[in-house]
């Protein structure tokens, strides 16, 4: 039951509930699992500073009864195709383990694809790992209208 839930653009302040949300990007809990997160970097306060005052980046937070259980993140990227029409990126959809198969991360996918359209992007693009083919992330965004229809590539420039 989605009633009980609540979603809205994040402020300065959420960071630590961000990443607490974050830390649980995994198709199931780990055993021992704790549910804290550490606290953050000088690099992760950096970037929330950058996010937070871009016009062209929202996190989403869901939450029920004022706890943080879910997170999403929509990027708009101008561009010169298009007639000028920005792309939406949508990634880091991610909900707690407790709050997941309850609507959640479709309420924050919708939120986000309806600010997208309040900017006139011509299309959204979402990436997601291979390894959700089976817990039931591609379903959900099959349900939602995404198709899948493209490779998808990513170098990353350093060890993770």
């Amino acid at each position: 039951m989605t009633s009980a839930y609540v979603v809205r653009a994040a402020r300065t302040g959420d960071l630590s509930v961000v990443l607490g949300v974050l830390a649980e990007n995994r198709p199931n809990r780990p055993d021992g699992w704790s549910g804290q997160a550490a606290s953050p970097c000088d690099r992760q306060r950096d970037a929330w500073q950058r996010v937070m005052t871009s016009p062209d980046v929202t996190v989403y937070l869901a939450e029920k009864i004022g706890k943080g259980v879910g997170t999403a993140c929509l990027s708009i990227l101008p561009n010169v195709t298009y007639d000028g029409r920005p792309t939406a990126f949508i990634e880091a959809v991610v909900v707690k383990y407790e709050h997941r198969r309850n609507g959640v991360a479709q309420m924050l996918i919708r939120r986000a694809l309806d600010d997208a359209r309040r900017a006139a992007c011509f299309k959204v693009q979402l990436v997601t790992h291979k390894r959700h083919a089976d817990d039931g992330a591609h379903d959900l965004y099959r349900s939602i209208g995404f198709v899948a229809e493209a490779e998808g590539f990513r170098l990353y420039l350093e060890d993770r």
